[in-house]
């Protein structure tokens, strides 16, 4: 196995690094894992992780930035890998990561993503993310749910956090990911509302190799009777200045 583990942390460069965050500070062994960042901030510094500087589009934003290298690990210069871990920037494990891969991928699965701590509605997501959180606009959510509605995406269904992916580099698991960035660009930048629903496509069409990871990796006690995970884990966001800026949306 040739793993990747990569992550991403874009910011205004006016904002205080304090208030971006930090690329978690592993201190194990790397062995032949190689750990990829991506930010446009300079002063964003690491002795365990290769940072790369990256210039962001002026047509982009700091999350849609981030969401790119998320969902298009296919287009980015990574090293040669067989497999890659995303990590949102506060996330980190404790185990092998090698060993981590095997255990969820198995020999049959593509893809696996954690359950949302609190949720099993997109719907639900998208009342609350646009009308409590406020993190896009509700005339760009509601028209998206509507169409997945119409779609016939059930109330209920797997819902996922998105903060932690675990894939195959393979045909699958690249269409699958381009399918959620297909939804990011056309509507809502929250991709906890588009990965179900394309998860939901994939396994109607007969895609079985997503897995859903029902355990918890978050810092909050969540809402689901889930199990915390062993495995992965979160450190809280450091500033609510990292949102997306809505009125440029």
């Amino acid at each position: 196995m040739n793993l990747v583990i990569y992550t991403a942390l874009f910011a205004d460069p006016d904002l205080p690094l304090e208030e971006v965050g930090r690329l978690f500070p592993f201190t194990h062994v790397k062995n032949d894992v190689k750990y990829v960042a991506f930010t446009n901030r300079k002063d964003l510094k690491s002795d365990f992780w290769d940072v790369r500087i990256v210039d962001v589009p002026e047509a982009m934003s700091w999350r849609m930035m981030s969401r790119y290298h998320k969902w298009k690990p296919e287009i980015l210069k990574l090293p040669e890998h067989t497999h890659s871990i995303w990590m949102d920037s506060q996330c980190y494990f404790k185990f092998e990561p090698k060993a981590i891969v095997e255990h969820y991928l198995k020999d049959n699965k593509h893809t696996a993503i954690h359950h949302h701590t609190d949720l099993r509605s997109i719907y639900v997501e998208g009342m609350v993310t646009s009308y409590v959180y406020n993190n896009d606009k509700p005339s760009i959510v509601n028209k998206q749910l509507e169409r997945y509605h119409e779609d016939g995406m059930p109330y209920q269904y797997d819902h996922f956090e998105t903060g932690i992916l675990i894939r195959k580099n393979c045909k699958e698991s690249i269409e699958f990911s381009s399918e959620v960035y297909k939804e990011l660009e056309t509507d809502s930048i929250r991709d906890q509302i588009s990965t179900p629903y394309i998860v939901w496509k994939r396994r109607e069409a007969g895609d079985e190799g997503i897995l859903t990871i029902t355990e918890s990796f978050t810092a909050h006690q969540g809402q689901l009777p889930l199990e915390k995970s062993k495995i992965f884990f979160t450190e809280p966001k450091p500033s609510e200045k990292l949102k997306e800026d809505l009125t440029k949306r």
